[in-house]
């Protein structure tokens, strides 16, 4: 089985809580001496086996480590657990998962060796608003802020979850609404510039 690590917790000893997000759920698992294994890395694919024991949590077992070689480029394994974590507490509460999150961490994996990191987790964040049905898009450009409920001009500001408004109710950075609109509908960020990346990359950091 294959899935990607979202989370780990040591116990007092060197064991380790793990959560692991599959294509169809996202499971809890005990591993022995976790601490121990530099496999076990928030963000790392993995193939294992689950070990079922009567009275307590399944066992993590047979650990194959499924690289890629950007992990050994640290500003890119950074965005990339930096997403991740965003990611886990965004499904917290969740144990059974439709197949999209999974696939979703592919694509971006594949992505990131050749893509600037920033972009490829900012596109993987359209496409999960969008499965989510939280992208604020409106077909007719007749998109309202969010804050006063009014209709939004040429220049909007963004708060969490991309959510657009006008400047002068969130304040923050300027952004032109085509642009945005744009973005979150193809869920590609070919038509931004390299600052307007970043920014979008600090407001992805106030939670999915």
């Amino acid at each position: 089985m294959q899935g990607y690590i979202l989370q780990m917790q040591k116990t007092r000893t060197e064991d380790m809580i793990v959560k692991i997000l599959t294509q169809r759920d996202i499971k809890t698992l005990y591993r022995f001496y976790g601490a121990r294994h530099s496999i076990i890395n928030i963000g790392r694919k993995i193939d294992f086996e689950e070990q079922t024991q009567l009275g307590f949590l399944p066992k993590l077992k047979h650990i194959v480590h499924l690289g890629y070689r950007w992990e050994s480029q640290h500003d890119r394994y950074y965005i990339w657990q930096h997403f991740i974590k965003l990611l886990y507490k965004h499904l917290a509460d969740v144990y059974e998962i439709d197949s999209f999150y999974f696939e979703l961490l592919d694509s971006g994996a594949d992505k990131l060796m050749l893509q600037n990191p920033k972009r490829v987790v900012l596109e993987m964040y359209a496409a999960l608003l969008n499965h989510e049905g939280r992208a604020f898009i409106d077909m007719n450009n007749q998109m309202q802020c969010f804050v006063c409920q009014q209709r939004l001009a040429d220049s909007v500001a963004l708060g969490r979850a991309f959510l657009l408004a006008h400047k002068e109710c969130i304040g923050g950075r300027a952004f032109i609404l085509e642009k945005m609109s744009s973005f979150l509908q193809t869920q590609s960020t070919i038509l931004l510039e390299d600052d307007e990346v970043d920014h979008l990359w600090e407001i992805l950091g106030l939670g999915l």
